[in-house]
């Protein structure tokens, strides 16, 4: 896929509601987050986009199904290394563009109830969460190379979506937010990336952000998007950058009017990839954090889970270590 200047964006009303203001200062005011991204990928040797970069058919990709049983997991688990690592949210994968569903959605058959390990991890972490006074978020991604409508049927997979959000906005009691991501306009897709990226019609944003906030008042909408916000979006994200900085290549060095975040990993990509395991030092870490919050953006931290469940050792005691600092520090 290659980046053009000259892009289009899909049009947002400006009747598009935003989140309220206690979600806005509860946002603000957190400062440091983690992310996890987490799926039947990460028991391929791969990264999370392996169904698009290794061409695999969808029956054998589904057959991991099989394989997906992390009995270590274990959301007060999580929830403690969050408050030790002081971080005060989670923003976790609901549906990665591989499609599959991390909870026990009504709308496919493709989900993690559906595997050994039979339970809803999101509804656990919910709980975890909330009894910490720790806040969840979604990521959701608008891609998705397994859903029959996302190729074909593209009105049924706008409704597919729309009610698996409606979903994620009601099973979980008070949410966070929730951060999209497959939507990039300054993108152009070529030969075989069309079938799997390219949108077939309209996202129906208004509709997807106006859904969002009717139902969860307070909770903070952003779309990875690589570009300003645009209505009905509540903060802009750079990713593997700063605000204002495209050092990586792709993100946007516009800064729009709306709070700002900087999404970071602390292994060495997104999933969890042993192969090329190198976690970053602590230091390496807080600089980045000090950084971000000089400007005023809120902090993500991504790990990627093992296929047994849990959040690498090593992972644990540099998040441990980064939450001392943190508090005695004062930063």
């Amino acid at each position: 896929m290659k980046q053009i200047t000259d892009y289009k964006v899909e049009a947002v009303g400006d009747s598009a509601l935003q989140a309220g203001e206690k979600g806005v200062k509860a946002f603000t005011d957190a400062a440091f987050g983690l992310s996890v991204h987490w799926g039947l990928y990460c028991l391929r040797q791969s990264t999370e986009w392996t169904y698009f970069t290794d061409r695999v058919p969808f029956d054998e990709y589904k057959s991991l199904m099989k394989k997906f049983n992390p009995a270590r997991f274990d959301a007060n688990e999580w929830a403690d290394l969050m408050i030790e690592a002081d971080q005060k949210f989670l923003v976790i994968t609901s549906k990665h563009h591989d499609g599959f569903c991390m909870w026990d959605t009504a709308l496919t058959d493709f989900k993690i109830t559906n595997t050994p390990f039979k339970r809803d991890a999101l509804s656990e972490l919910a709980t975890a969460l909330r009894e910490r006074g720790l806040s969840l978020h979604f990521y959701y991604s608008l891609v998705d190379w397994t859903h029959p409508g996302y190729r074909k049927d593209w009105d049924s997979y706008v409704a597919y979506y729309q009610n698996q959000l409606r979903e994620l906005c009601s099973n979980f009691g008070e949410i966070g937010g929730i951060i999209f991501d497959g939507y990039w306009p300054r993108n152009v897709f070529e030969g075989e990336e069309i079938d799997y990226f390219a949108q077939k019609g309209p996202w129906d944003l208004e509709g997807t952000y106006n859904l969002i906030h009717e139902l969860q008042p307070n909770a903070m909408i952003a779309n990875n998007t690589h570009i300003p916000p645009l209505p009905g979006e509540d903060y802009q994200v750079w990713e593997l950058d700063l605000p204002g900085e495209n050092k990586i290549g792709f993100n946007c060095t516009e800064i729009g009017d709306k709070p700002t975040a900087s999404w970071w990993n602390l292994n060495s990509g997104w999933s969890y990839q042993p192969w090329r395991h190198d976690v970053k030092s602590s230091e390496e870490i807080l600089k980045a954090y000090r950084e971000a919050r000089s400007r005023n953006a809120v902090f993500f931290l991504n790990v990627g889970p093992r296929p047994f469940g849990d959040i690498h050792p090593e992972e644990q005691q540099t998040l441990r270590s980064i939450g001392q600092s943190i508090r005695n520090l004062k930063l």
